[in-house]
């Protein structure tokens, strides 16, 4: 009877238990998409910064992680242990490979960093401005607007800048209208305009380091669950009959 009371009490914890891990599943994807949708309009200064594949990672791993979750469940039911100890095994497999990934990207962050910084630095410098760089374009003036930046490290760098010199220096615009923090005719001109002082490459690593704070946040939370699952399934798998195999 105990064990009866005992083997109930295990499916009821471990069905709860698969119900949060799928529901993390779709809260997993949904960080994915927000980050991905989020970073859109910046993309074309972090194509080179891996953002855009850790977000279509997380969305692939929250789809993986819900057909886990549903295959549990269907051992649960069903009190099947060949199911727990897939179960077991993909919970196991995806705990590995998380811990993998995150000291890899631990490893690359300041690589991350440079990449991204190089790609601003190119993107105005270079690119802004002209006709057929308008992607990038318009990748820096929402940057500049969303972010509240302006330049690379600061201002100063559009001086430098090809945009400047073939545009700029003409038209007596010391930076892009997308610089002034309130856009209005000629608030780019002048000896004092009202402009956003920090440089765009520090507030894209600010947004790229909060984004991957919340995933790292929920990917800390999604391995806990995962331990717990791990355990549950296995005493479970103990706990039922051999003749249930």
């Amino acid at each position: 009877m105990g064990l009866d009371c005992g083997m109930r009490c295990l499916k009821f914890m471990l069905c709860v238990f698969n119900l949060v891990f799928w529901a993390a599943g779709i809260a997993v994807m949904a960080v994915g998409i927000f980050a991905r949708v989020s970073a859109s309009n910046y993309s074309a200064l972090m194509d080179e910064g891996g953002f855009k594949t850790a977000a279509n990672i997380l969305i692939a791993a929250g789809a993986l992680v819900m057909i886990i979750g549903a295959i549990g469940c269907c051992g649960v039911v069903k009190e099947k242990k060949w199911l727990l100890l897939l179960y077991s095994f993909l919970v196991l497999m995806i705990f590995i490979l998380e811990i993998a990934s995150g000291i890899m990207a631990y490893a690359q962050r300041d690589k991350v960093i440079d990449k991204i910084e190089n790609a601003v630095n190119k993107t105005i410098t270079e690119y802004y401005g002209k006709e057929d760089k308008k992607k990038f374009t318009e990748a820096v003036d929402k940057a500049q607007q969303e972010l509240k930046c302006c330049g690379v490290a600061d201002p100063s760098d559009w001086s430098k800048s090809a945009w400047y010199k073939s545009t700029g220096e003409k038209a007596k615009e010391k930076y892009p209208e997308s610089c002034c923090k309130t856009k209005g005719k000629k608030c780019n001109v002048g000896e004092n305009p009202d402009i956003y002082e920090e440089g765009c490459s520090n507030a894209l690593q600010k947004f790229v380091k909060g984004k991957m704070a919340v995933i790292g946040g929920i990917g800390v939370g999604i391995a806990i669950l995962q331990v717990m699952g791990v355990v549950f399934a296995i005493c479970l798998y103990r706990s039922i009959g051999y003749e249930k195999i």
